[in-house]
């Protein structure tokens, strides 16, 4: 699941193949992607991707699929399998078939495709599939990245952009960070715990004020961040100023502090970092930092929370958000 990328009318099968990049940020490789469609026009919404299962796996896969098609509200769907197991596609798309038309979803298009071949339903389709090309200079993809989209290869590179820092640069950040420690703790401790939200902001509402506007933020800066939204009163506030408008910019600062995020504070910072992912539709990138924090910590409660959200399929236009006025005093403008 992810954002919607810069409009792009898809004339034929080709082209769609040739646009999931700018669906998901990355190439899918071994997948199944089911789009869901809105309207006469078929307007692409909301979109997923699964990884081929085994042979066995195909009912459950596919009853997954479209419980999440049908969460999002899907009129139609689009579904293509890109793998080189082409007989567990064809059975896992007469699975997803048979999903939809019991949860009264029209299929508009199905196909199959291993990279140098597709098939299809059409009439008049050969059974011996049809050629096509991929390449990263389709039209589709040229557009999304002037508009500023990064497309990674594969999904191996972007589970990489949320990896915990390693090396040398991580000794230099976990000495930095019992700096930032030895700096913060004396603060909690003379700060009464109503007062914490509001003080806690006073120094990380500037810092991302400064992300926010493309300034530079040191490491330093990025550290206090993570330390102080460990503080769940501090976390809580910054979760507040994360709205659908600008879920993107936060979710940018975000990876920001991720990038550089050293234990024992991980689990916040990712939990914020995969709630601003899944506000913008972006459920890889959302999956993927929550994965991490609750690797750190398997009990952090946020990120259950939103792992139970994802996986349930919920979508970010239910969520309300919530309001603290008064660390907002000192949120960014």
């Amino acid at each position: 699941m992810t954002h919607t990328p810069p409009l792009y009318v898809a004339h034929d099968i080709p082209d769609l193949i040739n646009s999931l990049p700018t669906l998901f940020g990355f190439r899918p490789r071994e997948s199944l992607v089911a789009v869901a469609t809105n309207g006469p026009r078929h307007r692409l919404g909301f979109r997923l991707r699964l990884d081929i299962p085994a042979p066995e796996d195909v009912d459950g896969a596919a009853a997954f699929v479209v419980a999440h098609l049908v969460n999002q509200g899907a009129e139609g769907a689009i579904v293509i399998a890109v793998t080189q197991h082409q007989e567990v596609a064809l059975d896992l798309l007469d699975a997803v078939h048979d999903e939809l038309d019991v949860a009264g979803v029209r299929l508009v298009i199905r196909a199959r495709a291993d990279g140098q071949r597709y098939w299809t339903d059409e009439v008049g389709s050969s059974p011996l599939g049809t050629a096509y090309e991929t390449s990263g200079h389709h039209l589709s993809i040229v557009q999304a990245v002037a508009a500023g989209q990064q497309i990674l290869p594969d999904r191996e590179a972007l589970v990489e952009r949320f990896a915990a820092v390693t090396g040398e640069r991580r000794h230099w950040l976990e000495q930095a960070a019992a700096t930032i420690v030895a700096e913060v703790v004396p603060v909690v401790a003379r700060t009464a715990p109503d007062d914490l939200p509001a003080v806690g902001m006073e120094v990380v509402g500037p810092i991302l004020e400064r992300a926010l506007a493309s300034r530079r933020v040191s490491d330093a800066d990025l550290l206090r961040v993570a330390a102080w939204v460990s503080s769940i009163g501090v976390r809580d506030a910054v979760w507040s100023l994360i709205d659908r408008d600008n879920a993107e910019e936060m979710l940018r600062v975000l990876t920001l502090v991720s990038g550089s995020v050293v234990p024992p504070f991980e689990p916040a910072v990712l939990s914020l970092t995969g709630f601003a992912a899944w506000l913008t539709g972006d459920g890889a990138q959302a999956l993927i930092a929550i994965e991490r924090a609750l690797r750190a910590d398997p009990d952090y409660s946020m990120a259950r929370l939103f792992l139970e959200v994802i996986e349930r399929g919920v979508s970010p236009s239910h969520w309300q958000g919530f309001d603290l006025e008064e660390p907002r005093r000192a949120a960014p403008r």
